[in-house]
């Protein structure tokens, strides 16, 4: 029987639960029955999991174009999450707001978006109000490396300093925006550098080694919420899709802005799963019965999401006009 209770193994389930929604994910929209962009996390799952499974529920989280992964590590009902991306009324967000918009406040999920660098302020918006209310709760920014670029990533930056703001910046470096590599982008690429001149605490790690990032995540949450002053953790990660999922993006594939046979490569040799499973089964900590035990519970996992989603209803057409102006629909009359 697997001891759930163990962090280590809920860190595993987290990561493995996150690739199989992802595949499933992937696959419904090559087959066209997904609607707007899908932007899956494959490959990138230490990060998310192992700096969520630092956090506390009532923790915030601020997301962005790639936010399937930072949610369900964060613990939201991943049938919402699937309900959301297939447009349905009982998805995260109605139905409305799909792939790059999973809310879920209840979790500490406050806002996911897909344009570059906007959920940076954001993120020191919910930190201020943590400091103001003196609850004691964090707030944890997951950004990419087309953001760090971004005016407002440095603004953002100075002022979580200037205010001692308890945020932890985390930049998943995987060297790519969209399909332009940052090192024809980036002047500096080692964004801890960075961050020592706002004096703020850093950390940069093996993005694919969970344990690294566990490590390190702990000690930056200690850190922010016993001295209310930000902190950042570059983890440098890989990609193993495409920016976004569809024939598109994999025709993108074509063009050779990075070496195909290399991602082919590092899939095999730098799985965060298949190198944090092989560590657990070494360290006697689960056998090899358990990880099958674990994938396929994911698997049901994801299979009764979708079932969820499908048998969903449509969001009611009057909602279309709710929460976006005062009034409702009154005002359009």
């Amino acid at each position: 029987m697997l001891n759930t209770d163990d962090n280590r193994i809920s860190m595993l389930y987290k990561m493995i639960l996150i690739r199989k929604f992802e595949e499933f994910v992937s696959k419904y929209k090559f087959d066209r029955k997904i609607y707007g962009p899908v932007h899956c996390y494959n490959g990138e799952e230490a990060v998310a999991a192992g700096v969520c499974s630092c956090l506390k529920e009532t923790d915030y989280i601020i997301s962005n174009h790639r936010p399937h992964g930072h949610a369900i590590a964060k613990g939201v009902d991943t049938k919402k999450i699937m309900a959301e991306i297939f447009g349905k009324a009982t998805g995260t967000n109605g139905g409305k707001g799909g792939s790059m918009h999973i809310i879920d406040t209840s979790k500490g999920v406050m806002m996911s978006t897909g344009i570059v660098g906007s959920g940076i302020p954001v993120s020191l918006g919910t930190a201020f109000a943590s400091k103001y209310n003196k609850n004691n709760q964090i707030t944890v920014l997951f950004m990419g490396d087309g953001s760090a670029n971004e005016g407002t990533f440095y603004e953002s930056l100075n002022l979580a300093s200037v205010w001692e703001l308890p945020v932890i910046f985390v930049l998943e470096h995987n060297g790519l925006a969209i399909t332009t590599q940052t090192k024809y982008t980036s002047a500096i690429r080692d964004y801890t550098k960075l961050t020592e001149v706002f004096g703020i605490k850093n950390y940069r790690v093996d993005g694919q080694n969970a344990e690294e990032v566990y490590k390190a995540s702990s000690e930056a949450v200690e850190y922010t919420r016993k001295t209310s002053k930000p902190s950042f953790i570059q983890a440098e990660t890989i990609r193993f899709n495409e920016h976004s999922e569809g024939e598109y993006y994999l025709r993108m594939r074509e063009k050779h802005y990075r070496d195909n046979n290399e991602v082919e490569l590092l899939k095999k040799t730098k799985d965060p799963i298949k190198l944090y499973s092989e560590s657990l089964i070494e360290k006697n900590i689960i056998s090899r019965e358990d990880l099958a035990e674990i994938t396929k519970l994911a698997e049901q996992q994801t299979a009764e999401s979708y079932q969820y989603a499908l048998n969903s209803p449509e969001p009611d057409k009057g909602e279309a006009f709710k929460n976006i102006y005062s009034g409702g629909a009154e005002c359009l009359k």
